[in-house]
This record gives structure tokens, sequence and C-alpha cells, in this order.
């Protein structure tokens, strides 16, 4: 029987974006109909880890926009776009997008350092482990059946 150990999806590099996706932004803006807010899609430079989809859905970001002046937007992810609604270019022009590169940069940060410590926890517990096993068969070789 073949095993495969479990090996977990690293990011090895930062969560950034790339820029808008200006083609997914609505038809109308700039135009007498179109709405002074809208959803600003932003491309991640690769697709987010579950830790940071948590960090990045925590209500401290939402305080962060709040504090900073943004308490209508939202930070929402669909696969590998981050979806800034409640806001428009020129905000994230004059801002906005300092701020979320910013929040993205922490919450990829803290995501890694977890990782980090989550390594070096199980390396430490893998250790223990070791040494257990070593004490037990240590222990079951002392045993004379004479």
């Amino acid at each position: 029987m073949t095993t495969t150990q479990y090996q977990p999806l690293q990011a090895t590099s930062a969560l950034t974006l790339s820029g808008v996706l200006a083609s997914a932004l609505p038809h109308d803006i700039g135009t007498a109909k179109g709405s002074a807010l809208y959803t600003v899609p932003a491309v991640f430079s690769r697709r987010p880890q579950p830790r940071e989809l948590d960090l990045l859905h925590s209500s401290d970001v939402g305080r962060r926009l709040e504090e900073a002046g943004y308490s209508e937007v939202e930070l929402r992810v669909s696969d590998r776009r981050l979806l800034i609604t409640n806001t428009n270019l020129e905000e994230l022009k004059a801002g906005l997008a300092h701020l979320v590169g910013t929040i993205l940069r922490e919450v990829s940060e803290q995501a890694s350092l977890e990782r980090t410590n989550r390594a070096e926890e199980l390396d430490a517990l893998g250790l223990i482990e070791e040494h257990r096993l070593e004490a037990v068969r240590a222990s079951a070789a002392e045993v004379r059946f004479d």
C-alpha cells in the first residue's frame, strides 16, 4: 500500500492586488445613469489562503475601513478577485487603495506568521512524540522472558 503524506498548501508570496479589473466595472460609469458608488473588482496576485480569507473578513477590517472614513465600503472575496463594494475609482485613487493594500499586507503577514508558528509547534510535537516512541521501544527491549 502506498501512502502520500499530506502537505499543506503554502503561500510563498505576499497577497497583493495586481490592479483593477476594468472590464468588470459597471458599463455606465461616467454617464448620467451611472451610480456614484459601485463595486470595484481587483485581481489578487494569487489565490488567498483560508486563514487570509478569515482575517480579511474579520470585524477588524470593517472597523479600520470605518475609522478611515469608509464606513459603507466592504471587502469581499470571489475566487481570485477582491470586490471592493460601495466605492468608486476616485475614492480608491484618493487613499482607499493604499488602505486596502496596507490591510492586505498585514493580513498576509499575520497569516504567514501563524503558519510559521504552527509549523514550529508541529515540529516540537513531532520531536516529543519521537522521544516518547523511543522510550517505549527502549522499555520494551528491556523486557526479558527468561
